[in-house]
């Protein structure tokens, strides 16, 4: 049986641990990450903790290519190292310190979406996403594949049940696979290479929402800024409006002004016209305060060229021009 090493940090990594252990797997020891500020981290897991329930040797580390815990990792004598759940590099000594290898782990149908932030594009793009695990290399999310466990991105799915999805499928692929590394087969399969296609980076300022845009996309970059990220966002008088949950309305015919709130129910629900169709956001909150209720006729987001004109105006009064 193979020895296996973890390195990881959040709740995929829990996930592959148990899975591990109710294989009966040889788990000889887990580095987990312990970032200085814990709640920055999106899902982040206390895998010390879950080391002493199955009495498992635990180290912590916060830069994982110290030669501290390449040394600690290098006593174990791993066969195997799964690296799954920190937002570090391995640096190449790593490949060589488990005998087999290092195993990553990628939510998307490899060679598709490799790269950054696949939560939040398979969320947008309603797609499809995977639970991949593939052998690690020098390159991004390019080494053979071991398994995948691949599911459809639902239209009322939101980042936050996509990662349940991704959790649900981390154990039917491990269910399915650790059994035959347990007897020792290890048989990765290339990537097709012609097929291979990338996610860039997603950054907070992503979810800004242009009321221009037709209500659909605007329904899925709400949704696929759900938690664990950030939140899309608009303003309202001056206050920064983060938005977490919307539906489309589809049966009201009704127009209005780009932006402007034309109805508002008994839950607070705020109906927004948008550049192509209707738009209710549901679940809402402003970033640092709470101004008045948003009411009927309020209008999202700026007016460039009335800023602008204010800004002038303003620059003009402090200047005595």
């Amino acid at each position: 049986m193979y020895k296996i090493l973890v390195i990881g940090a959040v709740n995929s990594t829990v996930h592959i641990i148990k899975s591990l252990m109710k294989h009966d797997m040889e788990v000889v020891g887990i580095l987990g990450h312990e970032p200085k500020n814990k709640d920055k981290v999106s899902g982040w897991a206390d895998l010390q903790d879950l080391s002493a329930q199955f009495n498992l040797h635990y180290k912590g580390f916060t830069k994982i290519n110290d030669e501290e815990n390449l040394s600690w990792a290098s006593e174990k004598k791993p066969d195997v190292i799964f690296a799954v759940g920190f937002s570090q590099l391995l640096s190449d000594i790593w490949f060589s310190v488990g005998k087999l290898g290092c195993i990553g782990f990628h939510p998307t149908q490899l060679p598709l979406g490799r790269g950054r932030a696949p939560l939040s594009w398979i969320t947008l793009e309603q797609s499809y996403g995977s639970a991949t695990f593939f052998l690690m290399g020098s390159g991004a999310d390019d080494g053979p594949v071991f398994i995948q466990s691949i599911f459809k991105v639902e239209e009322d799915d939101s980042a936050q049940t996509v990662e349940r999805k991704i959790l649900d499928h981390i154990d039917i692929a491990l269910d399915q696979w650790l059994p035959d590394l347990k007897k020792g087969l290890w048989n990765p399969v290339p990537q097709t290479e012609h097929l291979a296609s990338y996610y860039g980076v997603r950054k907070e300022e992503d979810g800004h929402i242009n009321w221009n845009d037709h209500a659909v996309y605007i329904n899925r970059l709400i949704k696929a800024s759900d938690k664990p990220h950030p939140g899309a966002y608009t303003y309202w008088n001056d206050k920064k409006l983060r938005i977490w949950t919307c539906r489309i309305e589809r049966e009201l015919n009704f127009k209005g002004v780009i932006g402007r709130v034309l109805l508002k129910n008994n839950n607070n629900h705020l109906l927004i016209q948008t550049g192509d169709g209707l738009l209710w956001i549901e679940e809402y909150e402003f970033t640092n305060d709470s101004p008045k209720e948003i009411c009927v006729g309020s209008k999202l987001g700026y007016i460039i060229e009335d800023e602008i004109f204010r800004m002038k105006i303003k620059l003009k009064e402090i200047t005595n021009e």
